[in-house]
């Protein structure tokens, strides 16, 4: 009992300490001066407070190939690759917007230096990380609503919303 009080305490603490900006180091390099407020922004601190650097890129790249997946199932059937499957798109839809929130808590301050395929805009422009962000789980969120629906039709739409997020924040955010 004492052991949770203590780790909500703590992470209590870390949000506020992420949510108010932190204290950020003279040491610290330029393109990873607004990281603090991207993570906080964005999704919970706690990933920040168990993952070192490396674990933190990883995780977000690990995050990053499940979209991948689950966007590839649901653009094979949009293309007509393999036979619509309202389950199976439903499901897709599904994972893709569970997740949709998860990797912007790894876009840490230490990460900024790993490497990457992150610009560094990611930490000099969080403003404009955050709304990318903030479209694409829109997007998901229509998505997964839209599939619901079970034809093929109802998600043409929000699944090329989901699409184009993807590219827009990629060709801001991400170096290839």
């Amino acid at each position: 009992m004492n052991k949770s009080i203590i780790t909500l305490c703590s992470l209590a603490a870390l949000t506020l300490l992420a949510a108010c900006g932190g204290q950020q180091n003279s040491n610290t390099p330029p393109q990873a001066r607004n990281a603090s407020s991207v993570a906080a922004a964005s999704a919970p601190v706690a990933a920040t407070a168990t993952f070192k650097p490396k674990e933190a890129v990883e995780e977000r790249e690990r995050l990053m190939k499940s979209f991948k997946k689950d966007f590839g199932t649901i653009g094979k059937m949009l293309k007509g690759e393999t036979p619509y499957d309202a389950a199976a798109f439903q499901a897709a839809a599904d994972s893709l917007d569970a997740n949709a929130g998860k990797p912007w808590a790894y876009y840490t301050a230490e990460s900024a230096n790993e490497k990457s395929e992150a610009k560094a805009e990611i930490w000099s422009k969080p403003d404009e990380f955050k709304k990318e962000i903030d479209k694409f789980t829109a997007a998901t969120a229509a998505l997964k609503v839209a599939a619901a629906a079970g034809n093929l039709e109802s998600v043409k739409k929000p699944a090329g919303e989901v699409g184009q997020s993807c590219k827009s924040c990629h060709d801001a955010f991400r170096a290839d």
